[in-house]
């Protein structure tokens, strides 16, 4: 299927989000200011509880990176007054070009607000490699791809980047180099740690945080957690028996089964593989690898029925512990956004999905109206602009990060500058990411056929309740 130019897919992206029109034509951090402006979710326990377990999983986190007490309390106070994360440049090392011009954007946002943290979702449940030679186990430097941790192409792609079955270490080796990419990659891998760690994961982040302190943003705190972390996270809520996890979503109804299947609803029709099932919650992990489980009649099952937890809060804690399992998207979004009501920007599929996320909760949150839903219902209906376009905001040049700021010596603050004066529909360029993406190109070709732009499905408006008299998504 051709590509479609710009224009079509400019016209779909500020249909979908609408703050995209309004700033179009401003100067790109006029719209990274916007977006991380977030304001605290309306007062509900459910997501109060959500909140303050978001906050004790990010001080752990950044205090085993060795911050102390005044400025873990700044970040509970910044994640309070304007919660905001970024998930997407996922677990890539910090140059690679989708996160690099991603880590441009949210530094932009976060320097307006004179913000101390920069707290990113390091998604770890994916392969080393995505397509060819793209993805968290590649890199590119000086015209030439480099591997990495040296995995052969079965390992790229079948092993997920959290999985610690066997050690990982950088190793940045390539099937050819020319004089200039070689001497790119041994200067980055003096910068990079040189140890041996659980997990491709556990590299990465680790040697981020080494690379921000060293080439980036020097004022900004970086921040990474990734699915293990989640999966802490969702450990934390169902140790308390009167969380809502516990005694909602895992608890003793079909609650869990019915926001499957509001979700599921929508894999079909215009909006067909926008938002797939993959895994009901949780997936299983073993050997390096990830896989699906299905929710059925109160057990999770792997498809070869080897595997089997079940569905009530003491069950999924243990196998949490034991690392058996680890969150979907779907929970992880959860606990992480959806329930604490933080802001999350995310890229090209996010501000479709993410949408269809909430309004599958509101619709299964209206079957079961107890006192703690109702106020749940309320709360999220109130929510503004949960989710934002904020990943491949800024389309990468053509020189790599790397290269352009050790050879031609452009540090991030330039940069930031830089790209913060250009309107945002020149840093953009021409949108790859949504017009080399299938589902984009069939939602443009839809869209050209159509008059009435405006008719927007109202689980898009994403703070709308769902009305009764709708039961699938519509356009």
């Amino acid at each position: 299927m051709k590509s479609p130019s710009p224009k079509p897919v400019a016209e779909a992206l500020a249909w979908l989000v609408p703050h995209i029109s309004r700033y179009s034509t401003l100067p790109t951090r006029a719209y990274a200011h916007v977006a991380y402006d977030a304001k605290p979710a309306a007062a509900d326990p459910v997501r109060m509880h959500a909140l303050e377990q978001m906050e004790l999983r990010l001080a752990d986190c950044a205090s085993r990176l060795g911050y102390g007490h005044p400025q873990i309390e700044k970040l509970g106070t910044q994640l309070r007054s304007r919660p905001v994360i970024q998930t997407g440049p996922h677990c890539y090392l910090a140059f690679e070009p989708d996160a690099f011009y991603t880590h441009i954007f949210s530094a932009m946002g976060l320097r307006s607000h004179k913000d101390s943290w920069y707290v990113t979702h390091s998604s770890s449940t994916v392969k080393f490699q995505e397509s060819d030679k793209k993805g968290p186990g590649w890199l590119r430097l000086g015209g030439q791809h480099f591997n990495l941790f040296g995995l052969s192409n079965r390992k790229m792609g079948r092993l997920s980047v959290c999985g610690r079955d066997a050690p990982q270490r950088f190793a940045l080796t390539s099937a050819k180099q020319t004089g200039i990419a070689s001497q790119l990659a041994e200067r980055l891998k003096r910068a990079l740690p040189d140890d041996e760690f659980l997990s491709a994961a556990d590299a990465i982040k680790t040697a981020n945080q080494s690379l921000w302190r060293r080439f980036f943003a020097s004022d900004l705190h970086l921040l990474q957690f990734d699915d293990w972390d989640v999966g802490d996270l969702v450990a934390q809520h169902l140790r308390d028996p009167s969380s809502w996890l516990s005694s909602t979503l895992f608890g003793p109804s079909s609650f869990a089964k019915r926001l499957l299947n509001h979700f599921a609803s929508f894999d079909c029709g215009q909006w067909a593989d926008w938002a797939k099932t993959t895994t009901d919650f949780f997936w299983h992990f073993s050997g390096g690898r990830i896989f699906p489980l299905r929710l059925r009649d109160g057990l999770f099952l792997n498809e070869s029925g080897t595997f089997s937890v079940q569905c009530a809060p003491d069950a999924l804690l243990q196998s949490l512990n034991e690392r058996e399992i680890i969150p979907s998207m779907l929970l992880s979004f959860f606990v992480t956004s959806i329930l604490p009501g933080v802001r999350v920007l995310g890229g090209s599929r996010q501000i479709v999905y993410y949408p269809i996320m909430r309004y599958a909760l509101l619709s299964t949150l209206s079957e079961f109206p107890s006192p703690a839903n109702r106020s749940l219902s309320v709360s999220l209906g109130s929510d503004q602009e949960p989710s934002l376009w904020g990943h491949r905001t800024i389309s990468p040049g053509r020189i790599d990060p790397f290269s352009l700021m050790t050879q031609l010596g452009c540090d991030f603050g330039r940069l930031i500058d830089c790209y913060g004066e250009i309107p945002l529909s020149e840093a953009w360029g021409s949108l790859p990411a949504f017009a080399g993406d299938p589902l984009w190109q069939t939602l443009c070709k839809r869209l050209a056929k159509e008059t009435a732009l405006e008719d927007r499905p109202i689980w898009l408006a994403g703070a709308q309740q769902p009305k009764q008299d709708v039961i699938g998504p519509s356009r």
